[in-house]
């Protein structure tokens, strides 16, 4: 969606036209469910947080200035959102331990098939701390920029290359001690 038009919409919304928002649910609700899952992986509290995210954008769109991009504005709402929610169901995993120790071999999964990638991927995603998902969803799989994601996540740009560098080695280091027979399942399903 043209930033021109997401702005015509907003401003028709901001001048009492609810049913203008309407579209901007429809251009961007992929966008932040996918981010959601990627936080929580759990599609019911995905599904969840991605209408409260929309229901927060709806009820702050008044003071939304248009300074940045009106998805990243949305971005870091769903991005607070479903760290939020994480955290009140309790469901934020433990680090690995010595994740900082782990020689990670980036060459690991290069015999998998690419659905079989997407899914090792997607189960070593599972075992990092919402924050650190968050932040690796959006700068890899949103291919955002890191000036983006800094400001989706109101760190510095310095603090985001860090954070997602950590995030990648954790990454690396849980696919590294994925079990081999997971590996196998994985192959032969």
């Amino acid at each position: 969606m043209e930033e021109s038009q997401v702005h015509t919409y907003i401003s028709e919304v901001k001048s009492g036209n609810t049913a203008s928002f309407t579209p901007l649910v429809e251009g961007y609700k992929d966008m932040v469910y996918s981010i959601c899952i990627k936080i929580t992986s759990d599609a019911e509290l995905a599904e969840e947080v991605a209408q409260d995210t929309f229901v927060k954008a709806y009820q702050g769109l008044a003071k939304f200035k248009g300074k940045s991009k009106f998805s990243t504005w949305l971005y870091q709402i769903a991005y607070f959102t479903a760290i939020n929610a994480i955290r009140k169901k309790g469901l934020v995993r433990n680090d690995l331990k010595d994740a900082n120790n782990i020689e990670a071999d980036e060459n690991s999964l290069d015999n998998l098939e690419s659905k079989e990638k997407t899914e090792m991927i997607n189960k070593a995603l599972e075992q990092l701390k919402p924050e650190d998902r968050g932040l690796i969803t959006l700068y890899y799989l949103e291919e955002l920029t890191i000036d983006e994601v800094s400001k989706i996540a109101r760190l510095s740009i310095s603090n985001v290359k860090v954070k997602i560098h950590r995030a990648r080695k954790k990454l690396y280091g849980i696919l590294n001690q994925l079990p081999q027979e997971e590996l196998n399942s994985i192959r032969y399903e």
